[in-house]
């Protein structure tokens, strides 16, 4: 039953549009993201699948929180509304990462499911990410429409997951008092047969321990979703390791949770050499939901996500694996390379590891591996999505079996020092400053850098430009933030700057 206080937030909530971006729903929390509209959203999510599902057997659902403000009581309440709709729910019973949603997804061959997380956004934001049967991120279409029934069934209304306040009464969903939305939810350890596949997956329990020996590793789940899963591997196979951000916070004080060297600075500072030994062998860092990964390598070095992407092709490759590959317009010509060299198939997609998923699930298809900038990289085998954790796994069994450090190993994929710059800047930008620099650069009259030596434009994604000697700059809005994005790279360290540098400086004359 739904009381006059509901019905007023409902009508509310009807006349505010609900605007998913690049990964389902984010936003500020007490602002524009409430339990009532988890509860919407939730709802919406249910009757989608119930719709889909109409022939089969009644759908069932795993949802996941991480470690932000009231990220637990908004799984609750998401719970909640899909148990209204009959829905049975697989509910973690810890904080766990999406990579670990998504596995249990695969493994239990569940409908969907729902994460609770913003990923890599400050502190005051959280968000809704939804994932398919096949443990990927949700589809475009999927998705909208998901938004389209938020914004407009009266059936979503009628089917609201009412009180909304009552958050205890999930303390003991395993509980058969309590009616029978309770019943169709339970709580489940989703951590421990997420491990045990990792370790079965990526082999390392097949690597000779001694390699082991005088190995240390220092990882920083950034306040995140992570905390204690890379650690919980190394112990099995009693590999030193030390953690830094390791405690619930969910103000990440100090940081964006963000594998970008900006944010690791402490990392980066505990494994810089120290005298005549170095203590750490590498560093690991994953994001606020754990999907996504950046690495530190035994020098202090950042080792970025297009150079992780690098290297982890190459050891597959150079292992006997094949395939095709797919990149979003943002990622690194060195993965251009690495499949010209090796005669793969390279399908070059927007921004958004959903649109890598299409590709790794479609039918018939033969994806090896994908990767985006920010972080997410995923090989089909495991799972046709992101993981920073299982990341993190393969890379140290490169290292272990290549038996070089991973500053080595990355200078080694080309036969010479890695040749590619990269950076990216994030500004902030009102909307009518952006809607008039899109259309400049749609019809040409913005002046970019370099204009007269562009070679090729590509619009798929924002507005990219290949220059003639492989350099290359990308302006796009990001799907998440407030932000306008903007990217470049080149085999010059300030020509990667110049570009970026200036290009700021003439989109702040708007």
């Amino acid at each position: 039953m739904i009381n006059d206080n509901q019905n007023l937030a409902l009508s509310q909530l009807k006349t505010i549009n609900i605007n998913f971006g690049t990964d389902g729903y984010r936003g500020i929390i007490a602002d524009n993201f409430t339990f009532e509209k988890v509860s919407l959203i939730s709802a919406s999510f249910g009757s989608y699948l119930v719709r889909s599902h109409q022939d089969l057997h009644l759908p069932a659902v795993a949802v996941g929180y991480d470690t932000r403000f009231l990220s637990k009581e908004f799984a609750l309440v998401c719970a909640k509304a899909l148990s209204n709709k009959g829905i049975k729910v697989v509910l973690s019973d810890g904080y766990c990462p999406s990579p670990v949603l998504s596995f249990t997804i695969k493994k239990r061959f569940l409908s969907a499911g729902v994460m609770i997380t913003a990923s890599h956004n400050p502190y005051m934001y959280n968000g809704i990410k939804f994932k398919s049967a096949y443990g990927s991120s949700m589809l475009f279409e999927d998705v909208k429409e998901i938004e389209n029934i938020a914004n407009s069934s009266n059936d979503v209304v009628k089917d609201y997951g009412g009180n909304i306040g009552d958050i205890q009464f999930y303390n003991n969903a395993n509980s058969n008092s309590g009616g029978n939305a309770q019943k169709n939810i339970i709580y489940a350890d989703l951590k421990t047969g997420y491990i045990d596949h990792v370790i079965k997956f990526t082999g390392i329990d097949r690597i000779d321990s001694a390699l082991f020996k005088n190995l240390e590793v220092i990882i920083d789940p950034m306040y995140g979703a992570g905390i204690g899963f890379i650690s919980s591997i190394l112990d099995r196979f009693s590999i030193k390791n030390s953690c830094i951000n390791n405690e619930v916070n969910p103000l990440f004080p100090g940081i964006n949770p963000e594998p970008a060297e900006e944010n690791l600075g402490k990392l980066i500072d505990l494994t810089k050499k120290k005298g005549e030994k170095n203590k750490f062998a590498v560093g690991f860092a994953t994001d606020g939901d754990a999907d996504r990964i950046g690495a530190v390598d035994e020098t202090g070095n950042f080792i970025d996500s297009h150079k992780i992407f690098t290297l982890l092709l190459n050891f597959l490759l150079e292992e006997g694996f094949s395939g095709e590959v797919v990149k979003t317009v943002s990622v690194s010509k060195s993965i251009d390379r690495i499949c010209a060299k090796y005669k793969l198939k390279l399908h070059e997609v927007p921004v958004g590891f959903k649109n890598i998923a299409r590709l790794m699930i479609q039918p018939g298809g033969n994806i090896l591996i994908g990767g985006e900038e920010s972080g997410g990289i995923g090989i089909t085998s495991h799972m046709p999505e992101r993981d920073g954790i299982f990341n993190a796994i393969m890379l140290l069994k490169v290292m272990l079996l290549r038996k070089k450090p991973l500053s080595k190993l990355i200078n080694g994929i080309f036969g010479h020092p890695y040749p590619y710059v990269y950076k990216r800047c994030d500004i902030y930008l009102d909307a009518g400053k952006k809607e008039k620099l899109i259309k400049d650069l749609k019809n040409g009259d913005f002046q970019l850098p370099f204009k007269e030596n562009i070679a090729l434009t590509n619009f798929m994604d924002g507005f990219k430009f290949e220059y003639k000697d492989n350099s290359w700059l990308l302006v796009r809005a990001s799907g998440t933030e407030p932000l306008l994005r903007i990217y470049a790279e080149s085999s010059d360290k300030d020509k990667t700057a110049f570009l970026i540098d200036r290009t700021i400086s003439l989109i702040e004359k708007y």
